[in-house]
């Protein structure tokens, strides 16, 4: 582990500009014990198991992303902040299954979408434009609304009540197949990049 959280945001930004991103993906992301769990293989591998079992869904489909996995923000605009005390735990689950019902229940909306609330009929006009191209469901604001929502709420409750991620909001992100998963992430990656090497530039 690197020593600083300025010695992560070097060799990050480092590896993004001179790593081929489908590399770079498995290397920060897809690949690796996430950053929450300190290099404890077993930890993470006994809090994926018990995840995977409240969910109903394999143990192998369950990847966390975002800063608990790298240790700081990939979003440019929060200038690589470092993981801390309030960053939350991003998770992505990988299920043809699940990702289909939901999708189901888009297209089933039909009239009753004008009884959400503004912001879940945003969000889901979103998906519509933008989401669904990826592959990828992002269940924030729009879980309890699933057929499987209630059931995934309360998994999420009670890992947050779980070591490491104790105290911290956990959200996930469904998506079809792995290829939607790297597929998603590769693109991030790319305009990272591109955002980086135009900041420099200036």
């Amino acid at each position: 582990m690197l020593d600083s959280s300025s010695d992560l945001k070097i060799k990050f930004q480092q590896d993004l500009l001179s790593k081929d991103p489908e590399k770079m993906v498995s290397l920060w992301l897809l690949e690796k014990i996430p950053y929450i769990f300190h290099d404890d293989q077993e930890l993470f591998i006994d809090w994926k198991i018990t995840l995977a079992q409240k969910l109903q869904v394999n143990v192998a489909s369950i990847i966390l992303v975002g800063s608990s996995c790298v240790g700081l923000s990939l979003n440019p605009y929060k200038n690589y902040r470092s993981f801390n005390q309030s960053s939350d735990i991003d998770i992505a689950v990988v299920s043809d299954y699940y990702f289909n019902e939901a999708w189901r229940f888009f297209r089933n909306l039909g009239v009753r979408i004008h009884s959400l609330r503004p912001k879940e009929k945003q969000i889901i006009d979103e998906h519509v434009r933008k989401y669904i191209y990826w592959g990828t469901i992002a269940t924030d604001h729009i879980l309890p609304l699933f057929p499987f929502g209630r059931k995934w709420q309360q998994a999420l409750l009670e890992m947050s009540q779980v070591c490491p991620t104790q105290g911290r909001e956990l959200k996930i992100r469904l998506y079809k197949d792995f290829e939607s998963l790297r597929g998603y992430h590769i693109n991030n990656l790319i305009d990272l990049r591109s955002y980086l090497l135009d900041r420099k530039e200036e």
